[in-house]
C-alpha cells in the first residue's frame, strides 16, 4: 500500500474524507442533516477544495439538497479545519486517528490563527417547521432585485433555514402589485443558503460585518474574511 491513502464516500446523510497516512490518519465529515447549503465552508477553504455543483444548469428551481457542498477535490485538503471553524451550524467535523478534534483544539484556534467568533446561538425554523441552531456571528443586508426574479420559482423560500424569506399572496385587483420576495430582516441570519440557491442572481446578500475577539494572523484571517464576503459563485468567477 503506498501512502497517503485518500478515500471518499457520500450518501444522504454523511460526506467523508479519509487520509491515511503510514503513522496517524485524517478525516472530515460533512453532516448533510445539519448542512444548509449556505456554502460558507466553500468560501472560505483556502485550497478551494469544496464546492457546490452546478445548480442552474442541473436544476431550475434548486432545492436544500440541491446546494449541499461536496469536497470535490479531496487531494486538494490539507484539514486544516478552517470550515469546521466557520460553519454556522456545526455541520462539519475533524478527526485525527477516529478521534474527535474539538473546536479549540484545531491548530488554526490553538495558535491564534483565526480570531474567536463572538457568535449567538440562535435557534430557527424554517417554513416547513424544521429546527436548527446557528452560530450567528455575521451582519448583512439582503435586497432582492424584483426584476431579475424568476417569480414563483420559491427557491430561496425552500431553502432559507429561519423561515426570514417568503412568498406572498398575489394582488386580487390587477392593477396592485406586490413583490415577488418578502425578506423578514428580523429573522435572517445573513448565512448565504439564498443567495447560493437562487438561480437568477437576483437575491442580493451582503455581509457588513464578523464579530470576532481575541488575536489571529492578518495573513491568513484577512483573505479568508475576503472569502467569506464573496457571496455569488459566477461573481467570484468574474473578478477571478
Amino acid at each position: 500500500m503506498s501512502f497517503p491513502k485518500i478515500t471518499r464516500s457520500i450518501s444522504k446523510e454523511i460526506e467523508h474524507v479519509k487520509v491515511q497516512f503510514l503513522l496517524e490518519s485524517l478525516e472530515l465529515i460533512l453532516d448533510r442533516k445539519k448542512c444548509v447549503g449556505c456554502g460558507t465552508c466553500a468560501r472560505v477553504c483556502p485550497k478551494d477544495a469544496i464546492s457546490r455543483g452546478p445548480v442552474a444548469a442541473a436544476r431550475r428551481f434548486p432545492e436544500m439538497e440541491d446546494i449541499i457542498p461536496e469536497i470535490y477535490d479531496p487531494t486538494a485538503c490539507v484539514f486544516c479545519g478552517t470550515c469546521v471553524v466557520m460553519c454556522p451550524f456545526s455541520a462539519l467535523m475533524l478527526k485525527k486517528d477516529g478521534e474527535l478534534i474539538e473546536l479549540n483544539d484545531i491548530q488554526i484556534v490553538k495558535e491564534k490563527v483565526v480570531p474567536k467568533l463572538e457568535f449567538e446561538a440562535k435557534k430557527i425554523t424554517d417554513n416547513i417547521g424544521v429546527e436548527r441552531i446557528s452560530k450567528q456571528y455575521l451582519d448583512g443586508e439582503i435586497s432582492i432585485i424584483d426584476e431579475e426574479c424568476a417569480g414563483g420559482c420559491q427557491a430561496c423560500a425552500d431553502v432559507c433555514p429561519s423561515g426570514a424569506i417568503t412568498m406572498p399572496e398575489k394582488a386580487d385587483k390587477g392593477w396592485e402589485t406586490v413583490p415577488n420576495v418578502v425578506v423578514d430582516k428580523d429573522a435572517c441570519i445573513y448565512c448565504g443558503s439564498c443567495d447560493n440557491a437562487c438561480p437568477t442572481g437576483a437575491v442580493k446578500l451582503k455581509i457588513t460585518n464578523i464579530k470576532t475577539s481575541g488575536e489571529f494572523s492578518k495573513l491568513f484571517w484577512e483573505p479568508l474574511v475576503e472569502r467569506l464576503k464573496t457571496l455569488r459563485w459566477s461573481e467570484a468567477k468574474e473578478e477571478g
